[in-house]
């Protein structure tokens, strides 16, 4: 049962968000990112990236894989799942998926670039989009505290980070 505090009802024809939830337990990403930057020691940094769903439950969209390149240049890539944007203003690079999921659960990414701080490819940054939820939650209807009447109603779900880092 959810209702807004002091038992006030819901606003009529009004989206409202009456459920706001958090967990930062090991097992709550969906999605692990491994990024290798190797100093080459002739002036060039190759970097082997990659992602693996780990909640073969879920169902990522508009997945973003932000990296910063430490440079303006642009990178060689070598090789890729996806597709990628190269941002020569902030020096950083967009690796994007449409879709990541159970048959797409996997990625690669393998390129090279001037410089020699392999730390400067850190933090990267993820965002996505999903319908699916972290926890096997559902709203069975909408009911009048009133009557106890069915109200006719419609329900919008989605998950996106606030932040995720990997450093």
């Amino acid at each position: 049962l959810i209702q807004l505090k002091g038992g006030k009802g819901l606003p009529l024809n009004r989206p409202v968000g009456v459920l706001r939830w958090s967990y930062s337990g090991e097992d709550a990403a969906p999605i692990s990112i491994n990024c290798w930057p190797e100093d080459e020691g002739t002036g060039s940094i190759n970097v082997n990236v990659e992602f693996e769903l780990t909640r073969s439950d879920m169902i990522l969209t508009d997945v973003n894989i932000l990296l910063p390149l430490g440079a303006t240049d642009p990178p060689a890539i070598e090789e890729i799942d996806g597709q990628y944007k190269h941002d020569p203003s902030t020096g950083m690079m967009c690796w994007h998926h449409d879709v990541i999921d159970a048959s797409n659960s996997t990625g690669s990414l393998e390129f090279s670039i001037a410089g020699s701080d392999v730390d400067a490819f850190f933090p990267v940054q993820v965002m996505f989009k999903s319908d699916s939820f972290l926890c096997p939650i559902d709203i069975n209807g909408v009911t009048s505290i009133t009557n106890g009447a069915a109200i006719p109603n419609s329900i919008q779900k989605s998950v996106s980070p606030d932040a995720y880092q990997v450093s």
